[in-house]
């Protein structure tokens, strides 16, 4: 009896020691988190609208804000590096998503987001985050 009672701490101890090795693993792992930035204000409205980096979906969705006729244009860098840029010209309150690449725990994920007049208008009201 006194056998087996220390053969199950010595496998429960066993199990233990590997959790707590893979947990630090899985957390160095994490891509950064989601979040979400805004142009600069409208004459008509309080933003023209904004992008949002959605970690769990590797995308970034850009969002018409301002019922004004004018579109909203991010571009996305991945550590420091242009990767695309996604455009939405489709009216207020809609959005378009950017499909990212999986990122690893060391990537970060810049945006930068502006008003754009039609696609060829020069930006404007730009606002911009790294993370």
């Amino acid at each position: 009896m006194r056998q087996r009672n220390r053969i199950g701490v010595t496998l429960g101890a066993g199990v233990l020691a590997v959790a707590a090795t893979l947990v630090p693993a899985g957390a160095a792992s994490a891509a950064p988190g989601s979040f979400g930035v805004d142009t600069g204000s409208s004459p008509q409205c309080s933003r023209y609208g904004g992008a949002q980096f959605v970690s769990g979906d590797h995308s970034v969705g850009v969002y018409d804000a301002c019922k004004d006729g004018v579109g909203v244009k991010a571009w996305v860098w991945i550590s420091g590096k242009l990767y695309g840029a996604q455009r939405n010209g489709g009216g207020f309150n809609s959005e378009v998503w950017l499909p990212l690449p999986k990122l690893g725990s060391k990537d970060t994920v810049g945006i930068k987001v502006c008003a754009q007049d039609g696609p060829d208008g020069t930006p404007f009201a730009c606002g911009s985050r790294t993370e």
